[in-house]
């Protein structure tokens, strides 16, 4: 599959989404938001290892519920 600058992919085995920010021709430079230590990061990678993820199917909707939740769940423990 040929990728292209801004393409949103994941790995084949699982992994955050990444977003393609440049392509050789075999490899895919990929850069995510790693939460768990609050920046970003940035990674080589065979572009046989990627599958395009739809936009679809990657669900804001619940990210931001989940985000709601967290903050309710903070005002609670305020009160």
């Amino acid at each position: 599959m040929a990728f292209k600058t801004g393409d949103i992919v994941q790995l084949k085995s699982g992994s955050p989404v990444l977003t393609v920010v440049a392509v050789e021709e075999s490899s895919v430079d990929v850069v995510w938001y790693a939460e768990e230590v609050g920046q970003f990061r940035s990674h080589t990678l065979p572009a046989s290892t990627l599958d395009e993820v739809e936009f679809e199917d990657f669900d804001v909707e619940d990210d931001e519920d989940e985000d709601e939740e967290e903050a309710g769940d903070a005002d609670r423990e305020k009160n």
